[in-house]
């Protein structure tokens, strides 16, 4: 009695890399315009988007004002930038003793900013009247939900800065600085990768010879199932069998043709056996955090008849993906 069992195992390989992006132009002040500037923040903590949690990462935010101005209280409003695709959350945990918390982003134009301090969403911040260049910290914290759909790489989020300034002699003044607050962040280059559907058993065939196989229709000899990947940038994939593209009695690799079953398997536009064992390695498209389905099909090309009785005559085929560089040319579409 021969039961065929063609075994799997998928393989992801994941990798990361970075680089550095830290540059601010601050904006200057004249005499008593209030503006301020945000010193560029450059988070260590990379965001992987195929993770099932939120991306949580605190960070300390100094802000700087551009001049001198006596008896000037400052209460700045952070807004979202354009780019309305990211769902983005920014929160203040805490400052260096002067003042507001809360959730301070908020969809364009966001609450207005009233005059006089201590209103809700502001980050509220009193500059030293004594200083001549004053700053402030404040600790923030940066959130973004699980899913979200990020480039590899380096990604900027800009916020613009609304800011509120009242003098000693009641005179409020305010404005926006364009870009005033930046956030550097690496996204790492990641896949996942999995196998959908029951492996592929071709049941008993210890009575069958091979030509009743080859005669046999595809609903008795072809097993057909999935590999999904989801992957925020290009990757390949390569696969190997154990023994060759033949089933064996033990699972493991034999000289002993009694001892071994033949079957072809095919992904990718591309036919594997024991006479062309070889896979081209693919490189395709980024399958984005959604993912996409692989077809896997494996089709018997030999009967059992003759051979040495087993339980199980199997092999196993293990599949790697691997996340490519962004630049890399040359890549397909792979579903």
């Amino acid at each position: 009695m021969e039961k065929s069992l063609l075994r799997l195992a998928a393989a992801a390989l994941l990798v990361c890399w970075s680089s550095a992006v830290l540059a601010q132009v601050q904006r200057p002040r004249i005499g008593d315009i209030c503006s301020v500037g945000y010193d560029p923040v450059w988070i260590s903590q990379p965001y992987d988007p195929l993770s099932p949690d939120d991306y949580v990462a605190s960070f300390t935010a100094t802000a700087r004002r551009g001049s001198s101005t006596l008896g000037t209280n400052y209460s700045a409003l952070l807004l979202r930038h354009g780019d309305y695709r990211l769902v983005t959350e920014v929160y203040v945990l805490s400052d260096d003793g002067s003042g507001g918390s809360g959730n301070v982003v908020h969809e364009r134009p966001g609450p207005s900013l009233e005059p006089g301090l201590d209103d809700s969403g502001e980050i509220d911040l009193a500059f030293a009247s004594s200083s001549a260049v004053a700053s402030r910290t404040v600790e923030m914290q940066l959130r973004i939900p699980a899913g979200t759909a990020l480039d590899p790489g380096i990604y900027e989020h800009v916020f613009d800065v609304k800011y509120l300034c009242d003098y000693v002699d009641g005179r409020p003044d305010r404005g926006n600085v364009n870009r005033g607050f930046t956030i550097y962040l690496r996204v790492n280059s990641t896949v996942q990768a999995s196998l959908v559907g029951t492996e592929p058993d071709f049941g008993e065939i210890g009575t069958l010879s091979t030509l009743e196989v080859t005669g046999a229709p595809p609903s008795v000899t072809q097993r057909r199932h999935y590999l999904r990947v989801a992957s925020t940038g290009p990757y390949q994939v390569d696969v190997v069998s154990q023994n060759g593209w033949r089933m064996t009695a033990t699972g493991a690799p034999t000289g002993n043709d009694a001892e071994r079953i033949r079957y072809q398997y095919e992904l990718l536009n591309q036919t594997l056996s024991s006479a062309r064992p070889n896979f081209t390695p693919v490189r395709c498209e980024a399958s984005g955090v959604s993912g996409e389905n692989i077809t896997l099909t494996a089709t018997l090309t030999e009967g059992g008849q003759g051979k040495v009785p087993s339980p199980n005559y199997r092999d196993i085929v293990t599949i790697t993906v691997t996340p490519l560089a962004v630049w890399t040319p040359i890549v397909e579409r792979c579903d």
